[in-house]
């Protein structure tokens, strides 16, 4: 049998939704997600959680890594009925309320505009964002959480730091791929290439043995290492 549910540590798994891995911290009867996958993915995740003996309802807080539909898309179906808070950096949080547009993450000058009219409709429905978090604040959560904040793929990208579980969580700042080596964010869907390279750098003064990724396996073979190379390859 397919499992939607991919084990990280005891406490931290990844679901498969459409369009992106969903990251649940499961410590004790509440839930924590970072993100919602694309519009339609809430039923993966239901399924996902039902695999670790978990439902929808204990779900107490969604934290969006930003604002790209295949993060974000998912959140307003993934929330309806339940109590839980939804966390993102400021700079994200007016578009997922739907207070400004999202604008076109798509930097292909000819075929962007068109992909985007498409893309824009998974976007989903408005949702208010209780929590406007910044660099280095730690979230509500029964384990330690803190937020690192990764500008660059977006203004208001953001990752999260599980001290106690040594794993580092990055959504779109990181890529990991051809031939299991780490790779800056993907440059067609990123807004400020230099700006993106700079912010990983403060990944290094933080402990991690484990990245988790939205769209690649977790990387576990010294990936301290791996960033100093990429950064050495990149800024250098």
């Amino acid at each position: 049998m397919f499992r939607k549910t991919i084990r990280i540590t005891e406490s931290v798994y990844q679901i498969r939704a459409i369009g992106a891995r969903v990251t649940v911290l499961a410590q004790g009867a509440e839930l924590m997600l970072v993100d919602a996958g694309l519009l339609g993915s809430s039923h993966a995740i239901a399924q996902g959680l039902a695999e670790l003996g978990r439902s929808p309802s204990q779900i107490q807080q969604v934290v969006i890594t930003h604002a790209h539909p295949d993060h974000s898309g998912g959140l307003a179906e993934l929330v309806a009925g339940t109590d839980a808070a939804v966390a993102a950096h400021g700079q994200e949080a007016d578009i997922i309320e739907g207070i400004v547009p999202a604008p076109n993450p798509l930097r292909w000058k000819v075929v962007g505009p068109v992909s985007w009219s498409v893309l824009s409709r998974l976007m989903g429905n408005p949702v208010p964002v209780v929590h406007r978090v910044e660099d280095g604040e730690p979230l509500t959560c029964q384990t330690d959480v803190r937020v690192v904040h990764l500008p660059g793929h977006t203004p208001g990208s953001i990752g999260l730091h599980l001290p106690q579980e040594r794993v580092v969580i990055v959504g779109d700042a990181l890529q990991y791929k051809l031939g299991r080596k780490l790779y800056p964010p993907a440059p067609g869907v990123t807004q400020h290439a230099d700006e993106a390279l700079r912010s990983l750098v403060k990944l290094l003064d933080i402990d991690f043995d484990t990245i988790c990724f939205s769209h690649f396996p977790a990387m576990r073979n010294q990936p301290r290492k791996a960033l100093e190379k990429l950064l050495k390859r990149h800024m250098n």
